[in-house]
């Protein structure tokens, strides 16, 4: 729908639409796969048993206090809500401290489900405003029609705008428009306010962001890891738009996305000013943890895994019928993949891909 932009707009399409259809440049090597529109498309979803993100982790000061605020603004299911052990789910290496009883939740959204975790359910935990171009996962995205704006909604259940001004900001007016803002816990999300929803959910989200100091590895990581190339890739500087979607001055960029069958993944290397520093991550901390996948053969997928380079942080985990082998990429983030052994078929995510990566 957006083919018959200018050249100037197509620019501006790129940033942060992740479910927009733009022209994209893609290295000489996949041109063989690439379709007419100049998108990269897989194809075959090749060696990997991946079915999708099963979960985008987020820690949290108070499960409560978060399902209140989403729930007033997205569609959100409570699947499930427990307490455990710390060391039942996590690995020493993935934590800054040594935490005891956790609470955990699990809630369903209309593309992927959420795990929140409380690391001190008994206690407050400050906000956590992370930097937009601090490095790691910054950013989960809702999308919403333009007839029924979940950014009002979170407006009205006191989202804190990050983008500059009152209201959303449209860079090129071919029918998106943006705007970053902070949940109570500091954590950023993104509204994509669209006037030619691709779904008739009142809101979904589409992609987890994350900034990194180099966009090329990160490329060639998760090309490795996910069996395919970035759907897209880009460098953008000098708009105004851009710059105030981040609040951030002169901003200068390189980006790839890539697509998996529920959900897209966004990565942005500020060049300038430059990606900030951070320490490592950790699952303990306020702020999106990890990014979760769940594959057929959590075994197999391991040993492809490995046989890549990509080295699992520790021995496999099992809890509440998963079995789980973590992993960290290049910068640090952490990311997982899981198969369900027993657990509710519910709780798996075959009723939620609706995206065929291979003509998406």
């Amino acid at each position: 729908m957006l083919r018959s932009l200018v050249a100037g707009a197509l620019a501006s399409i790129f940033l942060l639409s992740c479910m927009s259809q733009a022209p994209a440049v893609q290295p000489a090597s996949q041109a063989a796969q690439n379709s007419s529109d100049g998108f990269f498309r897989p194809a075959s979803l090749g060696d990997t048993r991946l079915k999708g993100v099963r979960f985008l982790g987020k820690t949290v000061s108070s499960i409560d206090r978060s399902l209140d605020f989403y729930r007033k603004s997205v569609p959100m299911e409570l699947v499930s809500r427990y307490r455990i052990p710390a060391d039942e789910l996590y690995l020493p290496a993935m934590l800054s401290g040594s935490p005891g009883e956790i609470e955990v939740a699990l809630v369903r959204t209309p593309t992927v489900f959420l795990q929140l975790v409380d690391f001190d359910p008994d206690a407050a935990t400050p906000p956590n405003a992370k930097p937009v171009n601090e490095a790691g996962y910054t950013h989960i995205c809702f999308q919403s029609p333009s007839s029924d704006s979940a950014f009002d909604k979170f407006r009205n259940a006191g989202l804190q705008l990050v983008s500059r001004g009152s209201g959303l900001i449209d860079l090129g007016g071919y029918g998106v428009r943006y705007s970053y803002g902070r949940d109570p816990d500091g954590t950023m999300i993104e509204n994509e306010v669209v006037d030619r929803p691709r779904r008739g959910d009142a809101a979904w989200i589409t992609h987890i962001g994350a900034a990194t100091f180099d966009a090329d590895r990160m490329t060639e990581f998760y090309t490795k890891f996910i069996g395919y190339g970035a759907r897209r890739r880009g460098e953008y500087s000098g708009n105004p738009r851009i710059d105030a979607i981040a609040d951030i001055d002169n901003l200068s960029l390189k980006s790839s996305w890539f697509v998996v069958r529920n959900l897209e993944l966004e990565f942005w290397e500020f060049v300038s000013p430059e990606t900030s520093q951070r320490p490592t991550p950790m699952v303990d901390r306020i702020g999106y943890s990890m990014n979760a996948f769940e594959v057929t053969d959590v075994d197999a997928e391991k040993d492809r895994l490995e046989k890549l380079g990509i080295e699992m942080i520790g021995p496999a985990k099992t809890s509440k019928g998963w079995k789980i082998f973590y992993a960290r990429d290049p910068d640090g983030n952490i990311i997982s993949i899981q198969q369900n052994l027993s657990a509710p078929e519910d709780q798996s995510i075959d009723d939620l891909l609706w995206i065929d990566p291979t003509v998406f």
